[in-house]
């Protein structure tokens, strides 16, 4: 996929008030309170790329959805109820959904989906990448639109991806950019949006015209809380003063998950936690070194005292559960192989010295502890903690990157080539190849793999399992967690496990109900 928005959550901070949009809506009698960690800043569907999403996902929809796996089918109907390709994957009919409205008013339709289109691709932000290969949208009929690609393309995944793929009014994109950022927002979610008080909370109220329909029980408003302190998230949970809570510290899941009044719901997610080794700056440039590293982290330590259990041990580049995955030999935490291999790299033990960059919480917590480990074979490690955006840019050029930088990562859209191609494809100029790492057979393999999606996924699959083999042997990175998806509610709000779809970060509030 993608350019990411990984371990940004610091840096959002909202920076517009905004009063209430135009559209229907009823009296609010049935209030969901969300104490959120995100202050939320990007309010364009067009450019978001972070954690925004989470409020973006329930104002605006995508023309398909994509089901968790394990579902009988991979995708479900959004704002499309069918779909077909042609056979060489580049060309793509989408039925439309009848009977929608935009929350002003104005019908959803083809030519809706067109302008949406064309205005993410045209605006350069964010995402829209994924639209890189689109050649043009053709209106067939009110209810059709064909979507025609340079190349075979995965249409339907892309389709169903939480960033670039949000179908907006025609009438904001008139207004464009500026106006959506102010924030004001006009999709066809169950939800639109309300007031937004600066760094304090986000309303979502209920929208009487959506095409689903409500039904009793279900929430009129959600009120998003951004609730800076972990602690104070904890305790709004505790005492029924939010019904849903995002990012509860990890050592208190356990505790909260006792407590007869709330629920902790978990599942497999998308999203790895890793640290990349700069494989251009010495002397993590040698293989050998790094994979020594990779030896000296102790897995087993990280996810069960550091993520207590909501990780495990990955198998793999890419988290298991996604299609694509391989399962490849992977470092185990072995104090004497990694000594040998720092034997055998040749570089003096004078020179075994590392530097880390990474932000707080879970990262810094991790880096401590490889610290520790790795001081045990003469391996010494300077600790960098800092800002994401401090340390993002540094680590994008070679003079000042760290030998080790801290990364999360989650996809635009369901396909291993977000992971792939975004961390460790060849880049001209760096964004997130933070390992800075260029092989040309890897980088051959991904793209012949990307450009089978579309038309052939079982040898798409082969492709990129093969890729898969290269890094791993390549090590440019240390993959140390695949990461839990975690829901904490009040066990009176129904329907949270519908949430526990990796494909989305969002929490879709319309799936639940008091």
């Amino acid at each position: 996929m993608n350019f990411k928005r990984t371990l940004m959550a610091g840096l959002m901070v909202l920076s517009v008030s905004a009063p209430l949009t135009s559209g229907l809506v009823c009296a609010a009698n049935n209030t969901l309170v969300v104490a959120d960690r995100a202050s939320f800043k990007d309010w364009d569907p067009a450019s978001a790329f972070s954690e925004e999403v989470r409020v973006l996902g329930n104002i605006y929809e995508t023309l398909l959805v994509y089901n968790a796996p394990g579902s009988a089918e991979e995708f479900s109907p959004g704002l499309a109820t069918s779909w077909e390709s042609s056979d060489n994957g580049k060309t793509w009919a989408f039925k439309l959904r009848h009977g929608v409205k935009f929350h002003d008013g104005s019908p959803f339709n083809a030519a809706a989906v067109k302008k949406s289109i064309d205005y993410v691709k045209a605006l350069k932000q964010g995402a829209a990448y994924v639209w890189k290969a689109l050649d043009s949208i053709e209106v067939v009929a009110d209810d059709t639109v064909v979507l025609k690609f340079q190349n075979p393309t995965p249409a339907n995944l892309i389709a169903a991806g939480q960033y670039a793929a949000y179908i907006i009014a025609p009438a904001a994109v008139d207004k464009g950019h500026d106006w959506m950022m102010a924030p004001n927002a006009i999709g066809t979610g169950p939800y639109r949006l309300g007031q937004v008080e600066q760094g304090q909370q986000v309303v979502l109220e209920r929208f009487d015209g959506y095409w689903g329909g409500w039904k009793e029980g279900q929430f009129d408003r959600v009120i998003v809380k951004v609730v800076s302190e972990a602690s104070t998230r904890t305790q709004m949970i505790k005492n029924g003063e939010a019904g849903v809570a995002w990012d509860i510290p990890l050592d208190q899941l356990k505790v909260l998950g006792e407590n007869p009044a709330i629920k902790v719901s978990t599942a497999p997610s998308w999203k790895n936690f890793q640290f990349l080794i700069n494989t251009q700056k010495y002397p993590t440039d040698n293989v050998a070194f790094r994979q020594a590293l990779q030896y000296l982290w102790d897995y087993e330590g990280v996810t069960n005292d550091i993520l207590h259990g909501y990780g495990s041990v990955p198998k793999g580049p890419l988290p298991s559960s996604i299609w694509g995955h391989a399962s490849v030999p992977m470092a185990s935490y072995d104090l004497e192989k990694a000594r040998q291999l720092l034997e055998a790299s040749g570089v003096p033990k004078q020179d075994w010295k590392v530097s880390m960059q990474y932000i707080s919480g879970i990262y810094a917590n991790a880096a401590e502890l490889f610290q520790a480990t790795a001081s045990q074979v003469g391996v010494e490690v300077e600790l960098r903690p800092g800002e994401w955006g401090v340390i993002w840019d540094k680590a994008k050029k070679l003079e000042t990157a760290p030998n080790l930088q801290s990364m999360a990562w989650w996809p635009t859209y369901p396909t291993p080539s977000d992971w792939l191609f975004s961390e460790f494809h060849t880049e001209k100029t760096t964004l997130f190849n933070l390992s800075h790492y260029s092989n040309p057979s890897f980088d051959q393999l991904i793209e012949e793999a990307a450009a089978l999606e579309g038309s052939d996924r079982a040898q798409s699959t082969e492709k990129y399992q093969q890729a898969q083999q290269i890094l791993a042997k390549d090590a440019p990175a240390i993959w140390y967690a695949d990461v839990q998806q975690i829901r904490v509610s009040r066990k009176d709000i129904k329907g949270i496990e519908k949430s526990l779809n990796p494909a989305y970060e969002a929490i879709l509030y319309y799936n639940l109900n008091r």
